[in-house]
């Protein structure tokens, strides 16, 4: 315990000032005395001098004729520190994204995370995943393929358009959506249960995620408890790529054709 409280007092002692991390990192880049760390990194020598003493306590910087230079060990903790400042960053970066996901993401590629284009909603743009969405509906090239837990009238009206493009659509809702668009939407619905270029598919259980890709592109989308869109995370052909067409595949084997619960329900064909 006493070894871990230890480890803990230095892992403390470099992340509790930016300052630290800044003498650590011009030492790993060269030798440097205090007056020049002090004007590198805008502290006083007090400052630095107290840093100083701490790192060579550690055994991460030691001294030579007036100059101080990172040990083998100091470059290591440094090395170490940046993958994890800077996985910290990237992990605020897609926090929305993250957090609405639920368990079907647990396995999205963190490669397709680190490159592909996140648009989050935020205070001061609260439509922005929304905006973004919209503009990657309007450029759909070939055959659109897409699962939603939501229902609205600008996505109805855009794959209106899409079809009357010709463009061919496969679309997993489940049973709250299509309540919901009998409900609102019935027209649209019709559209979408008689074109010959639209199948939709109604999943077994609730869905909580959102996909969508077509022949070149793909984006992943979170929604929150209220069903307001949150983030956006696009790619191209790629690792998320072929996550989301799996992701849609698996969603489609557990669902039924829309077209077939209206047969049921209307054995003389009268919708």
């Amino acid at each position: 315990m006493q070894r871990d409280q230890a480890v803990f007092d230095d892992i403390q002692f470099l992340t509790g000032s930016p300052h630290r991390r800044a003498v650590l990192a011009a030492l790993c880049d060269e030798p440097a005395r205090p007056n020049e760390l002090c004007a590198d990194i805008d502290a006083t020598r007090t400052t630095v001098q107290r840093i100083l003493a701490g790192f060579r306590e550690r055994q991460w910087v030691v001294k030579h004729d007036g100059d101080y230079r990172a040990t083998v060990t100091g470059r290591r903790i440094h090395e170490r520190y940046e993958a994890l400042h800077e996985e910290v960053t990237r992990a605020r970066r897609f926090g929305p994204l993250a957090a609405h996901l639920g368990p079907v993401a647990d396995d999205l590629p963190v490669a397709a995370v680190k490159s592909g284009r996140l648009t989050v909603s935020e205070d001061g743009n609260p439509l922005a995943a929304l905006s973004r969405f919209t503009e990657w509906l309007r450029t759909v090239e070939g055959e659109m393929h897409a699962i939603s837990p939501v229902v609205a009238r600008p996505f109805n009206e855009i794959g209106a358009e899409l079809l009357d493009a010709e463009t061919r659509i496969e679309f997993v809702i489940d049973s709250a959506v299509l309540e919901q668009s009998k409900a609102q939407y019935e027209s649209d619905l019709e559209l979408g249960v008689d074109h010959d270029r639209m199948t939709i598919y109604v999943h077994e259980t609730p869905l909580s995620i959102g996909v969508a890709f077509d022949d070149n592109r793909c984006c992943v989308i979170a929604y929150d408890d209220a069903n307001n869109l949150r983030a956006v995370l696009e790619a191209g052909d790629g690792e998320l790529y072929e996550w989301t067409t799996g992701v849609f595949e698996r969603h489609r084997e557990r669902s039924v054709p829309l077209s077939t619960l209206y047969d049921e329900e209307n054995p003389a064909g009268n919708r």
